[in-house]
């Protein structure tokens, strides 16, 4: 089975893109200054986590090879995740000031990658300043526990809109992750991010839940849930290789589901192999690969008092580094993030496809079975006269005598090949080598002649 397509016009950057999400509280606590009645046993409660603490972490999330870290709502809230929001005009003070936001931000430019910050369109806390306002009261479909918008409100709509462009204004964020979108008419979505759009460019706005609006990158429930059960264990089926193209948003688990790791425990598999099966192919396909802060140590969790942990940053390196090396290489090639794909095989957990560009070729094969595997690749799919190198495992193959090139991959292993040229002997270089090799010779001769001659001469001399 061949399944092929072709890669997004060049002008949608976002697929340039990767992202690494968290939220602020619970990444890393910095300064103390902040720490009103944190309570780190507390699973509900602030743990401490802030700006700064982000600050002193972006060496990690840039060594990572994300391009943009998403980093929750910042408005004053009464929960640690930022979306019981009790003053849009306030950033929340357990994270830190603004001063301290926009010092973040610079430094995230600073590190070539850009920010987004989450804006939740319902659903705040029964103590929002909008709750008590005479004139807004019509706004409102409920306070029961929480605050309930009339999305379908005009007045409503305009005064969302408003509130995030003016923050996206004021502060140089480079994409909004909205959130709590239902309810919310398409239309005045839309109207919401062109006004985005119109503040800077880029200005990237996505979202975690399905929408017929006109986000950024496509985000899909069922193929989230595809991919995770794809690498969750080896042998089970993984159509949805097939099927991503390079405007969805790929990602195995979010800040609202189950961990990763909490499925793979449940199939008794080593989590941080099964991420690394998992990673290492959204990091190779086309999209956009979204990541949550925590997967790169394994971090578990079924509900969010046990998977909204404070990150660890005190781990085991190998995971770590398997990512970054991954992510360095679709950072540094154009085929891996825009380029063309050809599906050469995929059955329950081995898959092998091509990802072209007009200056690189790629063959990845993601070998997610409980068995090793070979495939063998005509010269029509890798080229005449080329060699393939797989980057991880250092394998160098060339075709056999029948013109193919046969590749053997271990179980639970995703390679990255690159096809190049084929090199052939380098006359020169072989002729060099062996006049070096003749003078030396020829050298160990002379030495041992005169060696020879002197010790005659000192038995004449003796007689």
């Amino acid at each position: 089975m061949t399944t092929a397509f072709s890669a997004q016009a060049a002008d949608s950057s976002i697929q340039n893109e990767s992202i690494y999400d968290l939220y602020v509280d619970r990444y890393f606590n910095s300064t103390v200054a902040n720490d009103y009645n944190v309570n780190t046993k507390d699973h509900l409660a602030f743990a401490g986590g802030d700006f700064k603490g982000i600050m002193d972490k972006m060496d990690h999330i840039r060594d990572l090879g994300f391009s943009i870290l998403s980093i929750g709502p910042v408005f004053s809230t009464e929960s640690y995740d930022g979306k019981a929001i009790l003053d849009f005009n306030e950033i929340e003070k357990h994270f830190g000031t603004a001063d301290e936001l926009e010092a973040l931000i610079e430094k995230t430019h600073n590190q070539k990658m850009k920010l987004m910050i989450e804006f939740p369109l319902n659903n705040y806390s029964a103590q929002h300043t909008w709750a008590s306002e005479e004139d807004k009261q019509d706004w409102i479909m409920s306070k029961d526990g929480v605050l309930k918008l009339d999305l379908e409100n005009p007045e409503v709509q305009i005064e969302l809109k408003d509130t995030i462009v003016a923050f996206a204004t004021k502060y140089k964020i480079d994409g909004v992750k909205l959130s709590e979108i239902e309810g919310a008419p398409t239309e005045f979505i839309n109207e919401m991010i062109t006004a985005l759009k119109e503040v800077r460019n880029p200005m990237y706005v996505i979202a975690l839940e399905e929408s017929d609006a006109n986000f950024d990158v496509n985000y899909s429930e069922q193929r989230m849930v595809a991919l995770r059960d794809a690498f969750k264990n080896t042998d089970y089926p993984s159509d949805v290789i097939s099927s991503v193209e390079s405007n969805d948003l790929l990602l195995i688990d979010n800040l609202v589901s189950e961990r990763f790791t909490y499925h793979s425990a449940l199939e008794n598999m080593f989590p941080p192999t099964r991420i690394r099966a998992a990673i290492g192919t959204l990091l190779t396909l086309p999209g956009v690969p979204y990541m949550t802060y925590g997967t790169e140590i394994a971090m578990n969790g079924q509900v969010p008092e046990e998977s909204h942990q404070i990150m660890n940053f005190r781990v085991d390196e190998e995971l770590i580094e398997y990512i970054q090396d991954v992510n360095s290489i679709r950072n540094k090639s154009d085929a891996l993030r825009s380029g063309d794909i050809e599906v050469l095989k995929n059955e329950n957990g081995y898959a092998v496809y091509k990802r072209e560009s007009e200056e690189e070729t790629f063959i990845i094969v993601v070998n997610n079975t409980s068995a090793t595997q070979r495939i063998d690749l005509s010269s029509e799919v890798v080229g005449e006269d080329k060699e393939v190198r797989g980057i991880f495992e250092s394998d160098l193959i060339r075709t056999t005598d029948d013109g193919s090139y046969r590749i053997v991959i271990d179980r639970e292993i995703v390679e990255v090949f690159q096809v190049t040229d084929r090199k052939g002997l380098n006359t020169a270089y072989i002729i060099a080598m062996g006049i070096s090799y003749l003078l030396f010779i020829l050298f160990l001769v002379i030495v041992w002649k005169k060696g020879k001659q002197r010790r005659r001469d000192d038995e004449n001399k003796a007689k």
